[in-house]
């Protein structure tokens, strides 16, 4: 929470912020993403009670009796990346699955009255007014847009903005606010990281995003950023590692898919607690700890021995361990050892290290692609980690080597601190980030005349204009806006002009597409099925009445790619007081 009177974002530091209370035992800026619903009597009608460890301590705590009553949800935020459904559901940890846009308008609105409650403790005479609350919400910078639109459609289903496509929610890019951040930080010397390239590494836990950027600074303050490259990135984060340490644990136990999966939804609360352990390990693991002379203890909790000998009369455990080790014996990794008075299974350093490997061995390949392809990464001056997975030493030194001795390495002190100090920063200024590069090629579906040269023969098709005169025409043509790669600026939207094709016509439906890669037009065309090609949804224009021919109702149509969103406003160009911002209705795949 800030309040912006009498300040400027020059002026903001880590003291003046106050931290809203989602948890009232974690002290980071940042909460975890775990929210716990409590049934409410004997309806179908749950209500959020608790954010972030405390909701987990809470599940783990609970009676057999009582599990029912009670649904977590924890880490949800990966559903969004790559996600095709605008209406997706999610899976709690009992299995039972939700509307993903009814968990995030839950929390959202739990945040909320957090908010109002700890503005009403600092001072009771406040009135929080939500109609003058400026939302910012950080995401991944390799989110889709349609991930954005869920966010959002969930943000107004909470109650929190009075139209879906309220300017009060804004949302920033990771990434680029840790950057902010980091020139924070180094605001005593900011002149001397003038027009640096920063590569921001944000390993978070589904996702790592990398993004280069530099900024311009003047008179020791920041004047702009630059965003060098598309932002890039995968899916291996810190919950892959977590998921080769689960094949491991199944494993052995010795259990099929069916019963590991029978075992988690039933045995949740066992689950989070070895998961915990095993995060403790994670975090902590460096280079040295990676051989088999370094041995790591994991204490099964009494909680998952009692259920796997009741639902699957497994009782010997050292057993179990013996017989993993008979599976494995061609295996060059370390054997693992069973602890029969304590209950603990204990793994040598060097199978710590396989579970870190496909998920390492992604980005590594991934890091050095980047390097190939890219001369500008080559510059690079700067390397800010931040993100929970940097935290880990063994991360960031496979990185390091990976990169080069040629740059200067950073890790945030707090990571979680970054993001949230960062998205205060770009809540001031948004236009703080001057320009971008388009994440795809973006273009709307058109019908240019047939051209046999450039043209699939297949989607010809012959109209005829107002008259009565048959015209040759190609069907479901991409015309590009803006390619993928490409500088967009904040100060530059693309504008185009248009007019119906007919008379009468009372509005002109533009349907928006993006392409993954990037293509020369003037040799071959692009269709709304070719490979990598999505409708995203489309926009209506509605075309005023008058006595116009139709050729003179030209609408200019202006397009702001460089945005953390897709902006378009239309003008009537034959009355240029009719002006709209029109909204984009994103298509369910």
């Amino acid at each position: 929470m800030f309040s912006v009177d009498n300040v400027s974002r020059n002026q903001i530091n880590t003291p003046d912020m106050e931290k809203i209370k989602l948890d009232p035992k974690d002290q980071n800026y940042k909460t975890k993403t775990i929210i716990l619903f409590k049934k409410r009597g004997n309806q179908n009608k749950w209500k959020p009670i608790l954010f972030g460890k405390s909701a987990e301590r809470k599940y783990l705590g609970l009676r057999n009796n009582e599990i029912d009553n009670y649904q977590l949800f924890k880490y949800f935020k990966m559903k969004l990346y790559q996600n095709d459904s605008l209406n997706p559901k999610i899976r709690s940890y009992s299995g039972k699955k939700w509307k993903f846009i009814k968990v995030l308008a839950c929390l959202f609105r739990f945040i909320y009255q957090k908010f109002v409650e700890s503005v009403k403790n600092s001072n009771n005479k406040i009135k929080v007014d939500k109609d003058k609350i400026q939302w910012v919400l950080t995401v991944p910078a390799i989110w889709e847009d349609q991930a954005k639109e869920i966010m959002r459609r969930a943000f107004y289903k909470a109650g929190l903005i009075s139209e879906k496509n309220s300017s009060h929610l804004l949302f920033c890019y990771e990434p680029e606010v840790a950057a902010l951040d980091f020139f924070q930080d180094q605001r005593n010397n900011l002149d001397e990281l003038n027009n640096k390239k920063l590569l921001v590494v944000d390993a978070g836990g589904g996702t790592i995003d990398i993004t280069l950027m530099k900024a311009t600074i003047e008179n020791n303050k920041i004047k702009e950023f630059e965003i060098l490259m598309v932002p890039k990135g995968g899916d291996f984060g810190s919950i892959y590692i977590d998921q080769e340490f689960m094949k491991f644990f199944q494993s052995f136990l010795n259990l099929n898919d069916n019963q590991f999966n029978q075992f988690k939804n039933e045995c949740s609360r066992g689950i989070l607690k070895i998961l915990n352990m095993w995060e403790d390990i994670k975090i902590g693991t460096q280079i040295g700890d990676l051989t088999e002379k370094k041995e790591n203890v994991i204490e099964i909790p009494n909680i998952i021995i009692k259920y796997l000998k009741k639902n699957f009369g497994i009782k010997d455990f050292e057993g179990l361990a013996d017989q993993f080790n008979e599976r494995n014996q061609n295996s060059v990794l370390s054997e693992i050892e069973w602890n029969e008075d304590e209950d603990q299974l204990k793994i040598k350093g060097d199978r710590i290290k396989s579970f870190f490997k496909e998920p390492i061995d992604k980005l590594k390949e991934y890091l050095n692609n980047l390097r190939q392809t890219s001369e500008i990464l080559k510059q690079t001056d700067i390397v800010f980690f931040t993100g929970g997975l940097s935290n880990c030493d063994y991360f960031r030194k496979i990185v390091q080597k990976q990169l080069g001795k040629n740059c200067q390495y950073f890790l945030s002190p707090y990571p979680d601190k970054s993001i949230v100090i960062g998205a205060v920063l770009f809540g001031f200024d948004p236009n703080i980030v001057a320009t971008r590069r388009s994440q795809f090629t973006y273009g709307i579906l058109h019908k240019p005349i047939f051209n046999p040269q450039i043209h699939d023969p297949k989607r010809k098709e012959t109209i005829k204009n107002s008259n009565n005169q048959s015209i040759e025409r190609c069907r479901n043509v991409i015309q590009p806006f803006i390619f993928k790669g490409d500088t967009i600026k904040l100060s530059e939207p693309i504008i185009k002009k248009h007019n119906p094709l007919k008379e009468n016509q009372k509005k002109i439906i533009f349907k928006i597409i993006r392409c993954e890669k990037k293509w020369d037009p003037n040799y071959k065309s692009v269709y709304s099925d070719s490979p990598g090609a999505k409708i995203m949804g489309s926009v209506i224009i509605e075309i005023p009445e008058s006595n116009l021919a139709y050729v003179q109702k030209k609408v200019g149509v202006s397009f702001h790619f460089a945005t953390t969103e897709i902006q378009i406003f239309m003008k009537y160009l034959p009355d240029p007081r009719i002006r709209k911002k029109l909204s984009l209705n994103y298509v369910d795949n």
